[in-house]
């Protein structure tokens, strides 16, 4: 479990992660125990997840690795792996299956040079044109319940950025447990320039982590 780990975190464009990665995997080895199931059946549950996968998810990809699920985004339905409320729920339904199941971690990237824009703005202007009240009650809520996932997940995240991470896509980045950037990755979060609060619990995560000065 713990190679085919590292493989996935260097697949995404992560690098000098042997010394991390090994010391992350020694002080929680509870989560990455190799379970004592048959290969057989191993083999039987790979295949039904990656099946499932394939039919349930439109916006992002889930590979169930053994002993982690690996979720990435890859959004069809917004750009630049941008989150509105059809790519957030998949997400959500993703987290929610690795909670229930024998995952022991979850490792959480994205497909393509771009981690996550953030909410994709477009999508909901666009919505605001019909009824401005009920479409900005309907956006609080899914943002809300997106984050309330994160926060209340209970096994480790890990995540690997590969590239731009702006507004909550990286906001939510303190809500996890461990976070690898490549030498690609940068951080944004231009609440101020759009008129936006700030989300993702980030007005006390941020100061917590860089300080009240930053």
């Amino acid at each position: 479990g713990t190679s085919t780990f590292m493989e996935a975190l260097a697949a995404n464009g992560t690098t000098n992660i042997q010394t991390s990665v090994t010391g992350v995997t020694a002080s929680k080895r509870r989560f990455l125990d190799d379970r004592r199931d048959q290969p057989f059946d191993k083999r039987l549950r790979f295949s039904v997840r990656q099946t499932e996968s394939a039919y349930r998810y439109r916006d992002i990809v889930v590979r169930k690795q053994d002993g982690f699920t690996h979720i990435l985004l890859s959004t069809k339905s917004s750009e630049n792996n941008s989150l509105n409320p059809e790519v957030m729920k998949e997400v959500q339904s993703a987290l929610n299956t690795a909670a229930a199941d024998d995952s022991k971690l979850v490792l959480f990237s994205a497909v393509g040079s771009i981690f996550c824009c953030g909410l994709d703005f477009i999508y909901f202007i666009r919505r605001l044109t019909d009824d401005r009240k009920k479409e900005s009650t309907k956006m609080a809520e899914a943002i809300r319940n997106f984050v309330n996932t994160f926060i209340q997940f209970k096994k480790p995240i890990i995540v690997a950025v590969n590239g731009p991470a702006i507004g909550l896509g990286a906001s939510i980045l303190p809500l996890c447990d461990v976070v690898w950037a490549n030498e690609k990755a940068w951080f944004q979060t231009p609440y101020t320039t759009f008129g936006q609060s700030p989300d993702g619990c980030s007005s006390l995560t941020f100061p917590r982590i860089m300080g009240l000065a930053s």
